[in-house]
């Protein structure tokens, strides 16, 4: 039993400490940088002490004294009239009734001051079964942390990705010329021309995109490439999704493109090219 509190407690405090170490920018803000990492430090070497089993009267003492602490702070913050304290317990929490904190820090410094008063008795199985449920606890946090690392990336991905189609002189038609023979492609006026890949992924996801854009009224061709390989080794296509724009059937923009945003900035290229040859 005291074992299983003890474990308990460490969770606790990794949970906390983790959740910190997550929105440690938040609350950077809120309490200050040297604090916020003091308790992070704090917590986390508490939990990892808690459930090493070395000395757990003693872990469990400084714990008990650790949210006590927590609980001191809590109260004086009540007693100057504040109703409702923002949750930093386990990361940037919202606004919560004092008194509920209050209680919380209370009833945890109850639970690791059971693991401080309670005889220290472990069996040599018992301490494998600890450093087993420390190993799992330390590997779910590894998780927490790997998956919250994961979004930061797919967030920075989306910040740095390419915002313009990948133009290159010797790939596609020559721009400023009539572009090559294609059936059903106007020459007249502003049109698109989307070659796509029957095995391409990213063509799959623009599809849509580009039917919306024929919706909308502007032409817009679709030449797959198990249709008519011919055409895309007539128009110098080297891999899809590969677009054209055309004006009056001259080519004025071209490239490899990811996005639907990368397909308007080359249409909007191409317009301004015709612009500046009109003026």
């Amino acid at each position: 039993m005291v074992t299983v509190l003890r474990l308990v407690v460490a969770g606790v405090l990794l949970v906390a400490a983790v959740s910190k170490l997550r929105d440690h920018a938040v609350l950077a803000r809120r309490l200050g940088t040297i604090p916020t990492a003091l308790l992070i430090v704090v917590e986390g070497g508490l939990a990892v002490w808690l459930g090493s089993g070395l000395l757990p009267r003693l872990a469990g003492a400084a714990a008990a004294l650790l949210f006590l602490a927590f609980a001191a702070n809590l109260a004086i913050a009540r007693s100057r009239g504040a109703r409702a304290l923002p949750c930093n317990c386990f990361g940037a929490g919202r606004d919560r009734p004092a008194w509920l904190l209050i209680a919380r820090a209370l009833g945890l410094a109850a639970l690791a001051g059971g693991v401080a008063v309670a005889p220290p008795t472990p069996s040599r199985d018992a301490m494998l079964v600890t450093a087993i449920i420390v190993l799992t606890v330390a590997v779910a946090a590894l998780a927490v942390l790997v998956l919250a690392l994961y979004r930061q990336v797919g967030v920075l991905a989306l910040r740095i990705a390419p915002r313009h189609a990948l133009e290159l002189a010797e790939e596609g038609p020559e721009l400023g010329v009539d572009a090559p023979q294609l059936d059903d492609i106007l020459r007249t006026g502003e049109e698109l021309v989307a070659f796509l890949g029957a095995g391409c992924r990213v063509c799959h996801d623009l599809e849509p995109s580009l039917r919306a854009l024929a919706r909308e009224g502007l032409p817009v061709r679709l030449v797959y490439d198990v249709e008519d390989d011919a055409a895309i080794e007539r128009w110098g296509v080297p891999g899809t999704p590969f677009v054209v724009a055309l004006g009056d059937g001259v080519v004025v923009a071209k490239g490899t493109v990811n996005t639907l945003e990368e397909i308007e900035g080359l249409l909007a290229l191409g317009r301004a090219r015709l612009a500046h040859a009109a003026a």
